[in-house]
């Protein structure tokens, strides 16, 4: 889902920027693991820990993972008889392809698909009717010292008495709703011309929360290691649902303040404008600046709307929803 509006920015846009593309270099494949790579550390310091995940069970990893002082990010089937596995440890990423059942490890990160329906959520059951599809933002620490994850607030959307409508929320995990989440905890737009809301983000070794940028299986995560100002032509990048990782561009300049203006008017809702292309399902992505080489990136903003016409895309800035929040973001070590 995305918030969509017709409207025209009086402009010529400029061209996209491209981010620079994180990867993973690979490592001597090891007795009981057909893929092992890494990103941001040598394939020597990887083999310790591998060789330790490989002499337990798929199940034991999260507690392996823990000793050796990294975390898992995720872990996905790959086949029939094998599944990969993804953990982080400062700037350090690992990935390995093992055989056996996919160990049940995955939590919040931004650039992941949120589900958020009126009725009932249900891991491993179908959505149901009218549910939308969003994806999730960064990470943050809520003035109660709870963390929360955020995301667009029309992807709830208000009733006419303002109350919340689709107040249930889940990580989906395909074909179903995979982690449920449950309600909303608060929706910014109810008081506050901030596209923004709140969710809760899953606890536990087999839950975890991390400052990053998803970027799926094959590729490390960026690491969100601070916020950055919203300054015109900015070099900046989206991941959303429906259009995929690290969509770049730059955010636009002046000419267009007056239709940011306006649109923020029409919609309700402060935004700045980008010369990236965004699609229905991209609401709530996180918005953050062209990767540096180290793979880390800053924080910029929430997507949120669509300009018809061009669909680009426009966002919340992070620094006004973490200020109504009175939150602060949760950085990776830089």
């Amino acid at each position: 889902m995305l918030l969509a509006l017709v409207a025209g920015l009086p402009l010529a846009l400029p061209g996209a920027a491209r981010a620079e593309a994180g990867l993973y270099t690979g490592c001597q494949p090891v007795a009981g693991a057909s893929v092992v790579e890494v990103a941001g550390a040598s394939c020597d310091s990887a083999s310790v820990v591998v060789a330790q995940l490989l002499a337990v069970p798929p199940e034991s990893a999260a507690a392996v993972l823990g000793a050796a002082g990294w975390t898992p990010l995720r872990a996905r089937e790959a086949g029939p008889e094998e599944h990969d596995l993804v953990a982080i440890r400062g700037l350090e990423t690992l990935h390995i392809r093992r055989p056996g059942a996919a160990p049940d490890l995955d939590g919040w990160s931004a650039g992941r698909e949120l589900l958020f329906a009126r009725g009932r959520l249900v891991g491993g059951k179908p959505a149901p009717r009218g549910t939308a599809v969003c994806t999730s933002s960064f990470l943050v620490r809520l003035r109660s010292g709870r963390l929360g994850g955020l995301s667009a607030a029309h992807c709830g959307g208000l009733r006419r008495d303002r109350t919340v409508n689709r107040r249930n929320a889940a990580l989906r995990r395909p074909p179903a709703p995979g982690i449920v989440l449950g309600r909303v905890l608060r929706l910014l737009t109810r008081t506050k011309p901030l596209d923004a809301l709140v969710l809760r983000v899953p606890r536990g070794a087999s839950r975890p929360a991390s400052p990053v940028i998803y970027r799926g299986i094959a590729r490390p995560p960026w690491r969100v290691v601070g916020r950055a100002r919203p300054r015109s032509d900015r070099a900046v990048c989206m991941t959303g649902r429906t259009s995929g990782i690290d969509q770049c561009g730059q955010i636009l300049g002046p000419k267009v303040r007056r239709a940011e203006r306006l649109l923020s008017i029409f919609a309700g809702t402060l935004v700045r404008c980008t010369s990236i292309v965004a699609r229905p399902g991209d609401s709530g992505g996180p918005v953050y600046t062209a990767p540096a080489a180290d793979g880390t990136v800053r924080a910029i903003g929430i997507a949120v709307i669509i300009v018809r016409g061009r669909d680009r895309m426009c966002f919340t800035p992070i620094k006004p929803v973490l200020r109504a929040l009175r939150a602060k973001l949760v950085a990776a070590p830089g």
